[in-house]
């Protein structure tokens, strides 16, 4: 049951992070987590914690295996805020993988 919350999480928040521009990708998921209620420490490190979401799904990692090892990688982060972080993450540095998680594959840009 698990497996399948995380994808629907994901899905479900699509629309929920701040669209970023081309220029304020950082600056978008910054201010995502900050909306979002998530707190970290560290901005270059929380910053290349989001990037590394994106390398696992280019890996061609499952987002339920993203999640859970975004979580393994931050015990700070319990629960849904693991799939809050990785949507947030996926939805400003690669919107691609949650196309994918949505069921639209090659939709978009």
């Amino acid at each position: 049951m698990k497996a399948l919350l995380a994808p629907a999480v994901l899905a479900a928040l699509i629309g929920a992070a701040v669209p970023a521009s081309a220029d304020g990708n950082d600056d978008a998921f910054l201010a995502s987590l900050q909306a979002a209620g998530i707190t970290y420490q560290g901005t270059d490190r929380v910053i290349a914690a989001g990037k590394s979401v994106c390398k696992m799904v280019d890996q061609g990692k499952q987002m339920v295996d993203v999640v859970k090892t975004v979580q393994n990688l931050n015990p700070g982060l319990h629960g849904d805020n693991a799939a809050r972080f990785t949507a947030i993450a996926a939805n400003v540095y690669c919107p691609q993988a949650l196309a994918v998680v949505a069921g639209k594959p090659g939709d978009g840009a």
